[in-house]
């Protein structure tokens, strides 16, 4: 039987001002094989999952990415994160307003 043993929910957020289409690092406390992501409402734009094995490290992109319309959101996906323990997410154009994902990292 297939156990999931899932991390505690963490905030991703774009904030605009500072860096308006990639989130800051989040650590998901372990490594995790899959990644549950909660998308709010965005401009239209493609999403991105960065990944890499250590705070500060070096990060590559997972999967393949996302296309999100204009006002889409709040919409839950799972994807796979290889077995890495911190992302940060990329939104393909500038978005106008902080948005925040929710993620958390989810193993069996």
């Amino acid at each position: 039987m297939y156990q999931m043993i899932p991390s505690q929910w963490k905030n991703a957020t774009i904030t605009y001002l500072t860096d308006a289409d990639l989130t800051a690092e989040v650590d998901l406390e372990k490594p995790y094989e899959n990644m549950t992501i909660i998308v709010p409402a965005l401009d239209s734009t493609t999403l991105v999952c960065w990944a890499a094995e250590k705070t500060g490290g070096t990060y590559y992109t997972v999967g393949k990415s996302q296309s999100v319309e204009a006002g889409t959101g709040s919409y839950i996906d799972v994807w796979p994160i290889c077995g890495l323990q911190y992302i940060k997410i990329e939104t393909g154009t500038d978005q106008t307003a902080n948005r925040t994902f929710r993620v958390r990292g989810v193993r069996s």
